[in-house]
């Protein structure tokens, strides 16, 4: 039982500490795939957190690259 346990735990840390899938994404596809959202404005609770970390990885871009990727509103 303990080591099935620290299994599952090791397992959620490795995932949780992994890059985010929109990381991955071409500058472009994360612009169009936010704009959607802006678009859209989901109220479900994992469309809207799927859309506040595509916002995060826009702003994280923007300080990395000195210009920003996606729209604004």
């Amino acid at each position: 039982m303990k080591t099935l346990a620290l299994l599952a735990t090791s397992t959620l840390l490795l995932t949780a500490c992994g890059g985010s899938k929109f990381e991955s994404m071409s500058d472009y596809d994360l612009s169009e795939k936010y704009g959607r959202c802006l678009d859209r404005k989901p109220t479900a609770p994992g469309h809207a957190t799927a859309c506040e970390n595509m916002r995060k990885e826009c702003e994280r871009r923007k300080k990395e690259l000195g210009t920003y990727i996606c729209r604004t509103h």
